[in-house]
């Protein structure tokens, strides 16, 4: 689907470039770096925006919809104080799940990850019923398993990326890189929320 609507890899571009350069004055892993701080905030305050609105233009594309990128930025935009909220909460349950061996931290993040959808898709507006919806809807070890598995071969290229020889066209490839993986896991992810939102509605 990315492939076929160009403005949905333009975006992607766009969110991965932008979070580039910010990456550039202290990486995301260097908690050390007094300007870490920075960066963990353009990403809580950047990534609802950027992801919000790929979400509803794929939404928009599977319902056979017109939407054009500025409507989905303005509907972005009036959810953007749960999606924050929900940013903020979720990456706090991760990273204190992950200090307990990791897995729960990767477990509890696959629990609540569809609150994006319910909130600008299923129209929740309040963060905590929106994370209660994810965990609802990913009771089934099943889907946690095929979550994980399809997350785990999306984000695979981009581990790898981080092993090459540091150089500007390997920067290009991470980026490029990045920005299908972003487009790709908030396609994967939508979809499979609105399959089972039509089954439970069937």
């Amino acid at each position: 689907m990315p492939f076929s609507r160009p403005v949905l890899l333009v975006w992607a571009l766009v969110f991965v470039g932008v979070f580039y350069v910010v990456n550039l004055q202290a990486s995301l892993y260097d908690i050390t770096n007094p300007r870490w701080v920075i960066t963990m905030a353009c990403l809580i305050l950047l990534s609802p925006l950027f992801n919000g609105v790929f979400i509803l233009l794929v939404h928009s594309r599977q319902e056979r919809q017109s939407l054009s990128l500025g409507v989905a930025a303005a509907k972005t935009f009036s959810a953007y104080v749960p999606l924050v909220m929900g940013e903020v909460v979720v990456n706090l349950i991760v990273v204190a799940g992950g200090l307990f061996f990791v897995l729960p931290g990767i477990y509890l993040g696959l629990r609540l990850i569809f609150y994006k959808q319910e909130i600008l898709i299923g129209g929740e507006r309040h963060t905590m019923n929106a994370l209660r919806k994810s965990l609802a809807r990913t009771t089934d070890w099943r889907r946690i398993l095929s979550l994980l598995g399809a997350l785990s071969l999306f984000y695979s290229p981009t581990v790898v990326v981080f092993f090459l020889p540091v150089s500007l066209f390997w920067d290009l490839v991470a980026i490029l890189l990045s920005a299908f993986v972003f487009a790709w896991t908030n396609v994967f992810l939508t979809l499979m929320y609105q399959a089972k939102e039509e089954s439970a509605s069937a």
